[in-house]
């Protein structure tokens, strides 16, 4: 039951920062760099959210409803660094195409990075 309350906490925690962090990065180097940096950026931040999300499950084993809402969940929404950063219509198009890569790449990153650390913890 501990386990439980610390992950709930740890989680909220895990979100606050990486949304900050996800915004921080999206606008310092995922918009404004060339297209190969950004992709390299976005699944680096995919690969360190998974990480640290398995992490964070693997050190509490909270217990599945929690591991699979508040961990997987809310670690797919933090994978998504631009996520409610801008306004849809505020963004040319020119920079469409980007933006939709900045808001799939680092969530498919993440997914398999999931993936590939739960099938080495069975």
């Amino acid at each position: 039951m501990k386990n439980n309350i610390a992950f709930f906490f740890a989680s909220l925690v895990f979100m606050v920062v990486g949304r900050k962090l996800g915004w921080t990065l999206s606008k310092a180097i995922l918009y404004p760099a060339p297209a190969v940096v950004s992709f390299i950026g976005m699944v680096i931040w995919g690969i360190v959210v998974g990480y640290g999300m398995s992490g964070l499950i693997g050190w509490l084993h909270p217990n599945v409803i929690l591991r699979w809402i508040l961990g997987f969940a809310l670690a797919a929404y933090v994978a998504i660094p631009n996520y409610g950063l801008f306004q849809p219509s505020t963004i040319p198009d020119y920079q469409q195409v980007r933006h939709t890569m900045i808001s799939w790449v680092p969530l498919v990153a993440y997914v398999a990075m999931e993936f590939a650390t739960q099938s080495m913890r069975s």
